[in-house]
């Protein structure tokens, strides 16, 4: 199980999380949703540290972090136990598509460079990329190398998969490639926090949907409750302006 607890952040005056509860169950999609500038990626980026929160704690397993306070070793223990796939890839132009994928299991795991590139050539298979082992970022289209980020996460083995708008970027003709391939972790039983503005995608694979807005949880559920019968106002004008007019609510 997955515990965050009164997370809040703020950048200089502005409030960006407001004391955000959550709870993730092993195995478990959650899916946030909401408007720019309503704190999902503050709170993504707060849960593993790469934003330092300024109170709250997250328990995932049997570590629990005071994120106001974290030392280092709790810092890379989270980091051992999350995996973030950015929006914009966050590749290392320099380096191929295996090396990506091993570099991180080399420096954090420790593994032999053998090792670490054969699980890294596994997990290229894995995301329909094993004949790319060999490409730089720049050789690749945006979907491969959304593609690439995915599996590098994969491959440390996280208890929780961080995915950040990651087809926000893309060209709409590449985002089907990286949904299928989040479609088919989610088979695999990961557990995934997912931001994204992809609707009936979040409809697809959602376990639970979090409508998140001025730094809040508004309102949580199952897809089907949330989608087809919100009872938060905030969350009815947010659906209203994403979804065909056509749709109708039952509340």
């Amino acid at each position: 199980m997955i515990q965050l607890s009164g997370i809040k952040k703020s950048f200089h005056d502005l409030e960006i999380l407001k004391s955000v509860d959550l709870t993730i169950e092993k195995g478990e999609v959650v899916v946030i949703l909401g408007p720019s500038g309503s704190g999902k990626t503050t709170l993504l980026r707060s849960i593993n540290c790469l934003n330092r929160a300024d109170d709250g704690t997250v328990a995932i397993g049997d570590l629990r972090v005071d994120l106001k306070r974290p030392k280092k070793h709790e810092i890379l223990a989270l980091r051992r136990k999350t995996a973030m796939v950015f929006q914009h890839y966050n590749l290392f132009h320099n380096k191929t598509a295996l090396q990506n994928i091993s570099e991180a299991l080399i420096m954090v795991k420790k593994l032999p460079k053998k090792e670490a590139e054969a699980i890294a050539a596994e997990y290229l298979r894995q995301v329909g990329l094993a004949d790319k082992a060999d490409r730089y970022p720049r050789q690749l289209s945006g979907g491969q190398q959304q593609r690439i980020g995915i599996a590098r996460a994969l491959a440390i083995d996280p208890e929780l998969l961080l995915f950040d708008e990651p087809t926000s970027a893309l060209d709409p003709e590449l985002v089907g490639e990286v949904l299928d391939v989040m479609k088919a972790i989610a088979g695999q039983g990961r557990t995934m926090l997912i931001v994204t503005h992809e609707i009936s995608f979040a409809k697809e694979i959602a376990s639970c949907i979090v409508f998140m807005d001025g730094g809040v949880v508004v309102e949580e559920g199952p897809p089907e409750e949330i989608l087809n019968r919100p009872q938060n106002p905030r969350t009815i004008s947010f659906l209203r302006r994403l979804l065909p007019e056509d749709y109708s609510y039952t509340i």
